[in-house]
């Protein structure tokens, strides 16, 4: 059975992630801007920054490639992994590899710093206003992900490739 994980960062955060991912499973992982064609594999790990509810852009081209395969995705966000944003947005990214006909054995969101330019962007455009509770929100995502975040990404991939693994070779 063939897997690859690809990801998508704009800070960093994701790369993280998948850097942890890949080194847990001895498994490559490329930026998604030189990532291998997904019909080479059987199982793949998608990630992303959420921008907007959604994996951004790039990911979201990369996943509209991904056709009858079993996905693992992960991502980061600002917001709290546990919130409502973040469960809508996982709901969404399945949804989206959903449409391909791909099967999603499990998914990983947690907090990631915010790029500074998309927090002054959204303040600009009055669609979230600096609030305390916003600034705290902020500050706990800056430290983020963490070593724990990381150990939690690592084995919910790690089941789901144990899973895939198992059942490719019934």
């Amino acid at each position: 059975m063939r897997a690859c994980i690809v990801y998508s960062s704009c800070t960093g955060n994701t790369r993280k992630v998948a850097e942890a991912m890949a080194e847990a499973s001895g498994i490559a992982c490329h930026a998604v801007r030189h990532a291998p064609s997904p019909q080479e594999y059987d199982l793949l790990a998608v990630g992303f920054w959420v921008r907007q509810g959604l994996p951004d852009a790039r990911a979201q081209r990369y996943i509209q490639t991904i056709h009858n395969k079993n996905v693992f995705y992960f991502g980061t966000l600002g917001a709290w992994p546990q919130s409502e944003h973040a469960l809508r947005c996982s709901r969404a990214t399945a949804a989206l590899l959903e449409q391909g006909g791909n099967t999603v054995l499990d998914g990983f969101l947690c907090q990631g710093k915010v790029n500074p330019q998309v927090v002054a962007a959204s303040q600009r455009k009055g669609t979230h206003p600096m609030t305390a509770a916003r600034q705290e929100r902020l500050r706990e995502a800056a430290r983020h992900p963490d070593a724990e975040d990381l150990q939690a990404a690592c084995q919910r991939w790690l089941l789901s490739l144990t899973a895939a693994r198992a059942a490719f070779h019934q």
